[in-house]
């Protein structure tokens, strides 16, 4: 009341007025930039890490066999150029920016269960809620499975049936040649290069030390070592770069499959990036994976947020392909180790001997056996992996 006797109304709520202006401009967007006139699409928006826009690309085939219609794909200017190896499985590719993308995923414009053609739907377990500290992965044991993986949690999310099949990128010949360019500039030898990739925007990094131990091994072993500089930025990288006793290679997202198919082996940290070699599924190169954890407690959180805090040391078994997604590591050459990122010098000195050797009989070597804890789970389950691997 004023002092005049006259009442006031309150003002609406900023925060949100401020909302629906801006989803009014969203949807303006969408049907001026997005949608197809008259064609009923599918608007899938990839707005996150390679990792799980490499999902939607490789379950591309399948939503459309499963869903019917077309998809009209957005993604930020990053990882353009992944989503242009699967141009063929869309009605068309969007690229905005990452501002534009966040304003979509970041002010609660997409529910969180919307599922319907011609709407804007994100195409990410995150928005589901699902962690990897909820362990949610691991709830269901169904019969013959040996639990959800995150490849399954991309199912779920796209509501494919759990033995929808991965297609591998299409790599073009002009990238092909591109690749071959570029070993020659670098001095690539042919099946005896390693290429280190220490850069890292989803996990941990493990210290430049290890990575300089790491080459200084492989150089002793008689291989060529490269360090990937490529995406470097002041937040991802190693202090030195490139690492000393290797050459750096700026390399692009869509040369790397074909890049590495020249080296012979790759050692990498878990990230996006490394999901989208495995999806490659060429099968002739070594991958080697470094998976990081503490090594002391830490306390974490699980997507409830700080009210459902609990005791783990890294969840790492959680990054390895074995687990993750083991359709993908089938009949690959490859080797996963665990590495305490915060280990002593002298300790991370002799894992990297470990990692440049592939000495699997040590104990940060990752394996993992069937439910008879005989055979390999690989070979354990091979009859339902091949069908649904990358082809």
């Amino acid at each position: 009341m004023s002092d005049t006797g006259q009442e006031h109304t309150a003002p609406a709520d900023a925060g949100q007025n401020a909302f629906a202006a801006l989803h009014a401009q969203l949807d303006q967007i969408v049907e001026d930039n997005i949608r197809i006139p008259g064609v009923p699409a599918w608007i899938l928006l990839c707005g996150y890490n390679i990792g799980e826009t490499a999902e939607v690309l490789g379950l591309a085939e399948a939503f459309v066999e499963h869903h019917g219609h077309g998809i009209i794909l957005v993604v930020t200017q990053k990882h353009a150029p992944l989503a242009r190896m699967y141009s063929h499985r869309f009605l068309k590719i969007v690229v905005m920016t990452d501002d534009m993308m966040r304003a979509f995923l970041r002010s609660d414009y997409i529910p969180q269960e919307r599922f319907e053609l011609n709407m804007p739907i994100s195409a990410c377990w995150i928005d589901r809620g699902f962690r990897a500290g909820d362990g949610i992965k691991y709830l269901t044991q169904y019969a013959g499975r040996g639990g959800i993986s995150e490849t399954d949690m991309a199912r779920f999310i796209m509501r494919l049936p759990w033995n929808a099949r991965w297609e591998a990128p299409r790599i073009s010949p002009e990238m092909e040649e591109r690749a071959w360019q570029l070993s020659r500039e670098c001095g690539v030898r042919l099946g005896r290069t390693v290429l280190l990739c220490p850069i890292n925007n989803s996990a941990s990094k493990f210290p430049y030390e290890f990575w300089a131990a790491l080459a200084a091994r492989l150089n002793e072993l008689g291989y060529t070592v490269l360090t990937n500089v490529g995406g470097l930025n002041p937040f991802n990288g190693l202090h030195t770069m490139p690492i000393e006793g290797t050459t750096p290679v700026d390399l692009p997202m869509e040369l790397v499959i074909p890049f590495i198919h020249l080296c012979g082996r790759v050692v990498t940290g878990t990230n996006g990036m490394s999901f989208f070699m495995m999806l490659g599924g060429l099968k002739t190169f070594k991958m080697t994976q470094l998976i990081p954890q503490s090594k002391d407690i830490q306390v974490g959180h699980s997507s409830l947020g700080y009210r459902a805090p609990y005791q783990q040391k890294g969840s790492p078994i959680i990054g390895s392909y074995l687990y993750m997604s083991p359709e993908l590591a089938l009949d690959s050459p490859l080797n996963e180790f665990i590495i305490p990122y915060d280990e002593s010098v002298e300790e991370l000195q002799r894992l990297a001997r470990v990692v440049a050797e592939q000495d699997t009989s040590d104990p940060a070597s990752v394996s993992r056996l069937g439910a008879g804890g005989r055979l390999p789970y690989l070979v354990e389950h091979a009859d339902w992996l091949r069908p649904i691997a990358p082809r």
